[in-house]
């Protein structure tokens, strides 16, 4: 009996977190900014484009930069490449020799040393005050630059992002699933920018301000999500814009799936708790509002979850023919036919954070790209 009330009494919690916060958030989304956007804003950029191996990716990403609807002498193109040793940089050096009208200039890590780490190394060679980092395997919109930067006019915003989308997301259930939960994640991002900020920064577009963070996150393994609480942390709001989107390819097969969530989650974790400890010593400028939820969706919620799963299978095994599971199968049968890739994201999701969770506890770090003793590279 212990293990039914302790099944129904964690399933309350943990649909109420996320229920409650989702509503809280929604409630927000019409607000105006408070602050003031300047459509003909058009300041000089430096965009950033961190390379590892990414031969097959680099010709159509300045392909895509140099598509971009925005003036070309107000764009740099820095291409960071932290030793590659495949074809990359004659990729590079074959499209500039072609496109002159595109400022690309390259540097060259000797050494691999991690994402973060070659993106530093090229922030002080960056000539102008706004930096965009974008990932190599990431596809821009044309107006891109037009809808983000507007949001960097107002001296209180330090940082801006924009939304993921995936390209294949009817190619199969995982990458169904994942689309409803960058739907959710996309309401929470911009639920949080209106109250203030979101650290939920993703890599196919960050944009930020040189005065408003010192480096990019070399600790967390997280430089855009890390970066963007820096900035918060220096007295600047960090933004969701949603009219700014970008594609990206996830992977169909739940393997693939479950890589990116593992590392995903164990950074973010990293960086929550990082937010409590500020808390704990009154150094956090991210709100209450915000940081007490997300540690209740990524700490707490997902151990709410593994204990409600361990009591149901425990019920079951107790009292396999019962009202209790009669009443589960029915319930998860019906989750399955009419919600089933979002009960299949919340399921594989709160179970992956569990695993980031402890593996953040006993120590390990994704830090991409970069290998070290305890992690194959990644």
């Amino acid at each position: 009996m212990l293990s039914i009330l302790v099944f129904f009494a964690g399933f309350a919690v943990f649909s109420a977190v996320y229920g409650f916060y989702f509503v809280y958030l929604r409630l927000n989304l019409k607000k105006s900014w408070g602050f003031t956007v300047k459509n003909d804003f058009q300041p000089s950029v430096s965009i950033l484009v961190p390379v590892h191996n990414e031969a097959e990716n680099i010709g159509g990403k300045l392909e895509n930069i140099l598509a971009v609807s925005y003036p070309k002498d107000k764009i740099e193109v820095i291409v960071a490449d932290d030793a590659s040793d495949d074809t990359t940089l004659e990729k590079v050096a074959a499209f500039t020799k072609h496109n002159s009208q595109l400022n690309v200039r390259v540097f060259k890590q000797a050494e691999r040393s991690g994402k973060a780490a070659v993106l530093n190394a090229v922030l002080p060679i960056s000539s102008h005050q706004i930096v965009i980092v974008s990932d190599a395997d990431t596809y821009w919109p044309q107006d891109i630059l037009e809808k983000a930067l507007p949001y960097l006019s107002d001296p209180t915003v330090g940082a801006v992002t924009g939304r993921g989308l995936n390209e294949n997301k009817g190619e199969s259930w995982v990458t169904k699933s994942e689309d409803n939960y960058l739907q959710l994640a996309s309401v929470i991002r911009l639920g949080e920018s209106k109250v203030h900020s979101t650290i939920r920064f993703e890599g196919g577009f960050c944009a930020y301000k040189k005065d408003a963070f010192e480096k990019f996150d070399c600790e967390s393994g997280s430089d855009d999500s890390g970066t963007a609480l820096d900035v918060v942390q220096n007295n600047y709001r960090a933004i969701l814009v949603p009219e700014v989107v970008f594609y990206t390819s996830f992977p169909s097969n739940l393997a693939g799936k479950l890589k990116i969530k593992a590392r995903r989650g164990n950074q973010l974790i990293g960086l929550w708790i990082k937010c409590f400890r500020l808390m704990l010593k009154r150094r956090l400028v991210l709100p209450k509002r915000i940081v007490l939820p997300e540690i209740a969706l990524f700490i707490f919620n997902p151990l709410i979850f593994l204990v409600s799963l361990i009591a149901a299978v425990a019920s079951i095994m107790i009292w396999p023919i019962s009202f209790f599971s009669l009443f589960l199968v029915v319930f998860l049968g019906g989750l399955l036919i009419f919600a089933r890739s979002l009960f299949l994201e919340l399921f594989f999701d709160n179970l992956l954070l569990v695993y980031g969770f402890f593996s953040f506890i006993l120590g390990r770090r994704y830090v991409a790209w970069k290998k070290t003793p305890n992690q194959k590279a990644n």
